[in-house]
């Protein structure tokens, strides 16, 4: 029998999520950035993130937990220097999905863990960034997000990027550069160009790098929507946790954005797992949904207006209508919500 958490319980889910994404990171809690000292610890660190991502697809949860947690792997060094609002945030998301504390749906569990892994390796990336500056080691940064090899492993960031670009209608200036390529642009600038230059590719890359975790939110949150038509119970578990993934990586972001103040909550309350929205007791994940939750009514719109309103400060020029057009909007919605993404 399926256990819901309690209502009490999820509230004090929020309380704590809002409470460490709010926290201001010091400038000393980025002076151990060096931690990952190395491109092998780098490429270690993504080695450890596929085989994770491999060993929670077959919910072997117990494989999970050791290997998230070996000394050097990916939780003590998102844990061990970078700031607590970052990579520290999302590993420790990862570890509540690993031991089932926020939610006790293993579908919901193993996306969690499956997406957030891909995406502490986007807040390592972006935390030595922005620690480093224009003296960042571009290789580490290439390493992390998958864009040292002309092939990336499906569980780095690239390979998501990639794919998400893929399902949104973009103009053409934003869909004529292939993920990788645009990455490796700007790093070569960062490494290569005078400080303005460098200035100028860093920032590129962190606001661009902001696109693809919104565009799964949306993508995800779309096909949730009552309006996508029928689902069965193991896929709104699914889709539901790989919205939520796919954001956190930035939801400080968003949380310490003054013109988006409600809409952590807002994507908390709409993809998060909650009494209302979890898989009820005596039915399997293969069997469509009989009825859905008002909390389910309109998710697809909430998500829209809440993340629309951080594009402002996702966007590092403070260009929302550059960052919106980054973004695009997801194919699906002219398609009418068909859900068509189940397996990836």
């Amino acid at each position: 029998m399926m256990m819901m958490p309690s209502s009490s319980f999820f509230f004090t889910v929020i309380v704590i999520v809002l409470a460490t994404m709010t926290m201001m990171a010091s400038s000393s809690s980025y002076a151990a950035a060096h931690t990952i000292k190395n491109i092998m610890e780098a490429s270690d660190l993504v080695s450890d993130a596929c085989a994770i991502d491999m060993a929670a697809k077959e919910r072997n949860f117990d494989s999970v937990k050791n290997m998230f947690e070996r000394q050097g792997g990916l939780k003590h060094k998102a844990t061990t220097g970078f700031p607590i609002t970052s990579a520290a945030a999302t590993a420790n998301a990862v570890a509540r999905a690993i031991d089932g504390m926020d939610c006790n749906s293993e579908m919901y569990r193993q996306e969690m863990i499956r997406k957030g892994v891909s995406g502490i390796l986007l807040n390592l990336a972006k935390d030595l960034l922005i620690s480093q500056g224009d003296n960042v080691d571009t290789d580490l940064v290439a390493v992390l997000l998958g864009a040292d090899v002309s092939e990336p492993k499906g569980c780095t960031p690239v390979a998501k990027i990639k794919r998400r670009n893929a399902e949104f209608d973009l103009d053409n200036n934003n869909n004529s550069t292939e993920p990788r390529d645009f990455i490796q642009k700007r790093l070569t600038a960062i490494r290569e160009g005078d400080a303005a230059s460098a200035s100028k590719a860093r920032n590129e890359l962190l606001t661009q790098l902001s696109v693809a975790p919104i565009q799964g939110a949306l993508k995800y949150s779309a096909l949730i929507d009552p309006k996508a038509g029928s689902i069965t119970y193991g896929e709104l578990d699914k889709e539901r946790a790989e919205g939520f993934a796919y954001l956190y990586p930035i939801m400080n972001q968003i949380a310490k954005c003054e013109a988006a103040l409600d809409s952590a909550s807002i994507i908390i309350d709409a993809l998060g797992c909650s009494p209302e929205t979890a898989m009820p007791s005596g039915v399997s994940e293969g069997d469509t949904t009989t009825s859905r939750s008002t909390a389910d009514d309109g998710v697809y719109y909430r998500v829209l207006s809440a993340v629309e309103k951080a594009y402002t400060c996702l966007a590092l020029s403070g260009d929302a209508n550059d960052f919106k057009q980054r973004v695009g909007t997801y194919s699906g919605i002219s398609a009418g919500l068909t859900p068509e993404g189940f397996q990836d």
